[in-house]
């Protein structure tokens, strides 16, 4: 102990000058310790006059979400209501994405051919595909309103509007599974507080203790309104809620819409001003002024001497306001940059929704071929990625919950045999969205002729590419020539596409 307590009272030995104190070496100084100092590093963390009002602060998405989701939803409905690019947008999602058949279903399942292997099961997928079409057409909706194709217009329409779809699984019907389309106005946003079991709800979805969903929260509809009724639970498994996660942590949906409302709004509101003002001026070639000062009212219903309200705006009128003296009324309005302002806005909307200028604003004006090529391009990739989101969100989880009803009470049968394999060997499918034609099909075609001639692409995967089903499609030239051969006519034999040729210019 002695030893110990002499160390301990040992003093420091000093600073050589070889060796600078410590207190005297380079260390970075604390930004924080002078009020004055601030650190610079990145101009995203600077703070001065010109960046005053700029947000430092961060949360979690879904504390913003708790009082910016309603308002956000709600503007951008109003957008979809009122505003034609509003309206343009959702309509080109739905066009897109869904397209006029929906996204399509085709059967995969494979069984063991004894001395080939395995091939595919072509009764059972045809059966599969029978019976699903039956359900998609007349007995999908709870309420038997609608047909597949019109609840996967829904769904993404709620999802570009409102940020998220929600539907409940109805185990009812002919075959044992229908979905009820909820507004996700119900599901209860202000439903936020922890739970005894260590778990948590907020913006109306409940999770467990180990993070979880476990259910949902709706609001009650009562007589047509939102707000009157209590927050009832429903639990998870009975709910299919999809939305694009951007964040860690999140739990509703962000209308896709939210970073373009600000400048469709200011854009709305300029429009306006710019009509209104151009009808004014249109309407009324000149007023007429007072020389002296003279009230020129006859009493305080705001009528001059003719009886005639200032309010009241005719094309080639002149308002007598006084006597004698006339002011011309000059407008520049429509103003010579008036287009080209609204088409730089226009651009910078169409930037926040992801999708191209001429796409949003159905302007073509000075395009060619390769230059609309281009954009289109990029917005199919786009279109693509929203279509692999929507399949796995919604048609892929709807099909396998029909399908696995359907296996369970045998419904569906080959012959008068309900599908005898295990249910998993069912499961295969392919799910095949929308695919769009080119204006010029000859150049296409003379790229996937290349293509198949350097074997860099199959006829399969160039018809999977433009929305058809290999089989469907191989099935039915056999038909087609099975038929011709027994009427006993000859096919035509087809000439091999030509390559495009540099004379073929953009028109």
């Amino acid at each position: 102990m002695a030893l110990l307590d002499r160390f301990l009272k040992r003093k420091a030995p000093e600073p050589t000058a070889a060796e600078p104190a410590p207190a005297a070496r380079d260390f970075a100084p604390n930004p924080w310790a002078n009020g004055r100092v601030r650190s610079a590093g990145f101009f995203s963390s600077d703070v001065n006059r010109l960046l005053q009002g700029w947000d430092t602060s961060s949360s979690s998405i879904d504390h913003y979400l708790q009082s910016e989701l309603r308002p956000l939803r709600s503007r951008s409905r109003k957008m979809v209501r009122a505003n034609p690019y509003g309206k343009r947008f959702i309509v080109t999602i739905k066009s897109n994405v869904v397209g006029p058949n929906g996204v399509t279903i085709q059967s995969q399942s494979t069984r063991v051919k004894p001395g080939v292997g395995e091939v595919l099961d072509t009764p059972a997928n045809d059966a599969i595909e029978a019976a699903f079409a039956d359900w998609a057409q007349r007995h999908c909706d709870f309420h038997g309103k609608q047909t597949f194709v019109d609840l996967q217009n829904i769904a993404i329409a709620s999802a570009a509007q409102d940020g998220e779809f929600i539907f409940r699984k109805e185990y009812s019907g002919k075959y044992g599974f229908q979905l009820r389309c909820i507004d996700p106005e119900l599901l209860d946003v202000r439903k936020n507080e922890p739970l005894k079991n260590g778990g948590e709800i907020r913006l109306g979805v409940e999770y467990d203790s180990a993070g979880r969903v476990a259910a949902y929260w709706f609001r009650e509809k009562q007589f047509g309104q939102y707000d009157m009724g209590n927050s009832i639970r429903v639990v998870a498994r009975h709910i299919i809620h999809g939305f694009i996660g951007e964040w860690p942590d999140q739990s509703r949906g962000i209308p896709w819409m939210h970073s373009g409302l600000e400048r469709a709004k200011h854009l709305e509101k300029y429009e306006e001003s710019a009509i209104v003002k151009a009808r004014s001026t249109a309407s009324t070639m000149a007023v007429i002024k007072t020389r002296d000062g003279d009230d020129p009212y006859t009493g305080d219903d705001g009528e001059a001497e003719d009886g005639v309200t200032l309010d009241q705006f005719e094309a080639g009128t002149i308002k007598d306001i006084g006597n004698h003296d006339i002011v011309n009324l000059d407008s520049d309005y429509p103003h010579q940059m008036y287009g080209a302002f609204v088409k730089t806005q226009l651009q910078g909307i169409a930037s926040g929704l992801g999708i191209s200028y001429h796409t949003l604003a159905n302007d073509l004006e000075g395009v060619n071929y390769s230059s609309i090529r281009a954009g289109v391009l990029e917005d199919r990739e786009i279109f693509k990625g929203l279509q692999n989101w929507f399949i796995r969100s919604f048609v892929r989880p709807v099909f396998e919950e029909w399908l696995s009803y359907c296996w369970l009470k045998g419904l569906i049968k080959i012959g008068t045999r309900p599908l005898a394999r295990p249910l998993d060997e069912y499961m295969p499918a392919h799910y095949q969205g929308r695919r769009w034609a080119w204006v010029d099909p000859a150049k296409d075609g003379a790229a996937n002729q290349l293509a198949i001639n350097e074997r860099l692409k199959s006829r399969s995967q160039i018809m999977r590419e433009q929305g058809d089903d290999p089989e469907s499609v191989w099935r039915e030239i056999q038909r087609d020539n099975d038929m011709m051969a027994s009427l006993g006519i000859q096919p035509v034999a087809q000439a091999p596409v030509a390559p495009a040729t540099e004379e073929q210019t953009d028109d």
